[in-house]
């Protein structure tokens, strides 16, 4: 039996996608730049300004009275870091309650304790994507590089904290970033997810996969080959388990990989709304296609248009939207709610200037050319 019932599941993306003017499911915000880690894989690591960025209030409130997504997702840098981010958080989370937005929160947990749990519970939160790599300490510091403590004090804290969430009622993802250093735990940290789901807690597994928004992320990537076995035996685990597994802008495509994606409530495919029903929006009020969208390709920004504006008049929108690789040209998957983008279509263009080719051979290629370079 699941602890979770797909009625009660927070699932911004088992939905029917919309046409190019839809309704927004999700509007993603980042509050702040600033962070109390410094993960080796960061997609914020590029030449931004100056990490002390905080997206105004006013621009959330008007954004969120003129669109009326489904859910808010409020986010990082790290939106718990301070007192003065996660007041910041709660008043943010206020403006989405006012207009019927649900919310959740991206976060490392290192600073909620069970008294800032009970505040963000009281203060309408819903969902929690807690980063959750390893059961390593240190392994969790190589990836996380937190200042303070030591990898078995920071692991021990992470766990106390994120179970502190669920205790209040909220849904909590313990996601993992996928890299080759934890890539053969995700079925130890399936099966301590589903060890701690006990009766009152929603807690979930969660696997993101590496989105190259910058080539020296391949460095970190497994191989497919390798990454397409282990995920075989997670989702049989999960088949088989008490809760669900989410996996998030996995590089693993159905038509190279079609046995992964036999349908199952405990297996949650994320495939890609980039494009049709989610945004991300950075603390400089800049508009993205996705939170990992190369930076430098913004289609607009919020201090000098609407959201709406900005939306419907993107010509880079279009185009990700219209141009479709012909290896694509027939696939069922192409478009529709299980909806693939053959991998990241960011790297398509970053790479080539346009999206024309098919992504997943771009990621191969240059994951191959990473482990090249490690002599692998």
């Amino acid at each position: 039996m699941l602890c979770i019932s797909l009625s009660s599941y927070p699932n911004p993306y088992q939905q029917e996608v919309r046409s190019m003017s839809s309704k927004f499911r999700v509007i993603e915000f980042q509050l702040l730049q600033a962070c109390n880690a410094r993960c080796v894989y960061c997609a914020y690591d590029q030449d931004l300004p100056e990490f002390n960025q905080w997206l105004p209030l006013e621009i959330v409130e008007k954004t969120l009275a003129e669109e009326r997504p489904e859910w808010v997702w409020f986010e990082g840098g790290e939106v718990t870091m301070s007192e003065k981010s996660k007041h910041y958080l709660l008043q943010a989370m206020e403006i989405a309650n006012r207009f019927g937005v649900k919310n959740r929160i991206n976060t490392n947990c290192r600073n909620i304790d069970p008294e800032w749990s009970r505040r963000l519970a009281e203060g309408g939160l819903q969902f929690a994507c807690v980063s959750f790599d390893t059961l390593d300490p240190e392994k969790l510091e190589f990836l996380r590089g937190f200042p303070e403590g030591s990898g078995a004090e920071n692991l021990a804290r992470l766990k106390a904290n994120a179970l502190s969430l669920a205790d209040q009622g909220i849904t909590v993802d313990l996601e993992a970033t996928v890299t080759r250093h934890n890539l053969h735990e995700l079925e130890a940290l399936y099966d301590y997810a589903e060890s701690v789901a006990t009766p009152g807690r929603n807690i979930i597994m969660g696997a993101q996969c590496l989105v190259a928004t910058y080539d020296e992320v391949f460095d970190l990537y497994p191989g497919l080959d390798e990454m397409s076995e282990v995920f075989r035996r997670l989702t049989a685990r999960a088949r088989n388990g008490r809760i669900p597994v989410r996996i998030c802008c996995s590089p693993l495509v159905r038509c190279k990989y079609p046995e992964l994606y036999e349908p199952h409530p405990n297996v949650i495919w994320v495939e890609c709304t980039c494009g049709f029903d989610y945004v991300h929006i950075n603390a400089t009020g800049e508009v993205l296609l996705c939170g990992f969208w190369d930076h430098t390709e913004a289609i607009g920004n919020l201090n000098e248009s609407s959201l709406r504006e900005i939306w419907e008049t993107s010509g880079l929108r279009n185009r990700a939207l219209t141009e479709t690789p012909e290896i694509c040209g027939e696939c069922q998957h192409l478009e529709g709610p299980g909806r693939c983008h053959n991998t990241c279509f960011s790297i398509v263009h970053r790479k080539t200037g346009s999206f024309n080719t098919f992504a997943y051979d771009l990621t191969a290629s240059s994951i191959a050319e990473a482990a090249g370079r490690r002599g692998i």
